[in-house]
């Protein structure tokens, strides 16, 4: 390449040679790449992208091309997964109706909504806890104890040596380093005591619910006692066969 311009004068040569590599160079750096694969799977939520890394991309990587009907069997489990991830959106966020569109999820993958976090697997308890959860945070916590938690705080009084404290600016730095440090200690703290406050309220208040059921069933008195008798016992229960004697 020359600049026309310049009429060659210009002692500078450029080679598309110098700035592009081979193809296998690049190929070696794409296969050693470490994808962050969670934002893959956030992304596949879009066909094109969806495309690209189910087809494309393996086809690139590897060297191959899928028939037809493998395609058609990859977009037919990307579908599926989709439409479970989908509803799935439904049920995390809680939208009304989420109880049905849950049983829709165990339908379409009974395994992977077994383990899956957002599936509730006593929704009446959920639900009454939820709205135990939302009577405490009208509650205002008591004040937080003066001695209350400790945190490590990096800097100290000791952060600064006796000859920056006769420096009126490193003194007045060091104060307000200081006093700003503490506030945010005490929020942080404040913080930590309130949602501590918080739980132990609402564990006394599921106590405070369930205590009844549990003494209505320790004071319930069984008409027969339920025993369960092994078979060793059971054939020895068994009658007697009269036997008879002939003289």
């Amino acid at each position: 390449m020359g600049c026309p311009e310049c009429k060659h004068k210009l002692q500078v040569r450029i080679s598309a040679d110098d700035i592009m590599e081979p193809p296998w160079i690049a190929y070696n750096v794409m296969r050693k790449m470490d994808y962050p694969y969670e934002h893959i799977v956030h992304s596949m939520k879009d066909p094109s992208i969806a495309t690209f890394w189910l087809i494309t991309f393996p086809q690139i990587v590897g060297g191959f091309e899928y028939d037809d009907e493998v395609k058609q069997k990859l977009w037919w489990q990307y579908k599926e997964s989709m439409r479970y991830d989908q509803i799935r959106d439904v049920v995390a966020n809680r939208k009304p109706g989420w109880e049905h569109m849950q049983e829709a999820l165990i339908s379409i993958d009974p395994v992977r909504a077994r383990n899956d976090p957002v599936v509730v697997k006593n929704i009446p308890y959920y639900k009454a806890k939820n709205a135990l959860e939302a009577e405490v945070m009208k509650l205002d916590p008591p004040p937080r104890p003066q001695n209350w938690g400790e945190l490590e705080l990096p800097l100290n009084s000791s952060s600064w040596n006796e000859e920056d404290l006769k420096n009126p600016d490193k003194y007045y730095e060091m104060t307000v380093l200081l006093n700003a440090q503490r506030e945010i200690a005490d929020r942080i703290l404040d913080a930590q005591w309130q949602a501590k406050w918080r739980q132990e309220k609402l564990n006394e208040m599921l106590e405070e619910k369930v205590r009844p059921y549990i003494q209505d069933i320790d004071n319930s008195v069984l008409s027969q006692p339920i025993v369960l008798q092994s078979k060793a016992q059971a054939q020895k229960i068994k009658p007697r066969q009269r036997r008879w004697w002939f003289f």
